[in-house]
């Protein structure tokens, strides 16, 4: 796929600054389906630092939204993919992002499939863990859960709790998401959930 982008996507980063403060950003998050999971990375940076999301990120000037997506699964993930359909469009709001400003974007999820196999995740310096997933794990942001589910994926009571995890053990590694972390018969846990 060819970038048609004809501008320098980088701006200056006082104006960067502005543009936040007054313009909602066009974003594209990415689902790679591999063998019936898809990929969520760990990000390092705000907005959503410490979450789990779909890979992603802003549209370049001049550049295809199909192209922004298989640009960021090879930037963010080290995928070569196929662009699929677009599965979900939505708005995030931030509180804080970039500079410590509050982040308005407007977001469109792709379906991506890898052009090979073995599957090689490579990260890039932004994101320090993934997992690939085969459900739609409760404790995600509504918009990642709302696009898994867009995907085909099942909403599980078997899922694994994302806000317990420790350094050592979750950059490098996937889950099985088959091991539950609480006890199945109280469902007084999934009367809590949104």
């Amino acid at each position: 796929m060819e970038n048609t982008a004809t501008t320098s996507p980088w701006v200056d980063d006082n104006l960067y600054k502005q543009i936040l403060k007054n313009v909602p950003i066009s974003c594209v998050d990415i689902a790679i389906l591999h063998e019936g999971r898809i990929l969520l990375v760990k990000r390092k940076d705000e907005p959503g630092a410490g979450r789990l999301w779909l890979p992603g990120g802003r549209v370049y000037k001049g550049e295809l939204m199909r192209e922004t997506a298989a640009r960021k699964a090879l930037e963010e993930v080290g995928i070569s993919c196929n662009v699929g359909p677009i599965v979900h469009t939505a708005e995030t709001i931030f509180d804080t992002g970039y500079g410590g400003i509050p982040v308005h974007s407007i977001n469109i999820c792709f379906f991506l499939y890898p052009t090979k196999c073995p599957v090689e995740v490579q990260l890039d310096s932004h994101h320090d863990g993934h997992v690939w997933v085969d459900t739609v794990p409760p404790d995600l942001d509504k918009y990642v859960r709302d696009c898994l589910a867009a995907t085909g994926l099942d909403y599980s009571k078997e899922c694994f709790p994302l806000r317990e995890y420790s350094k050592e053990c979750f950059p490098l590694r996937e889950y099985d998401l088959r091991t539950p972390p609480y006890d199945k018969d109280n469902l007084e846990y999934w009367d809590r959930l949104p």
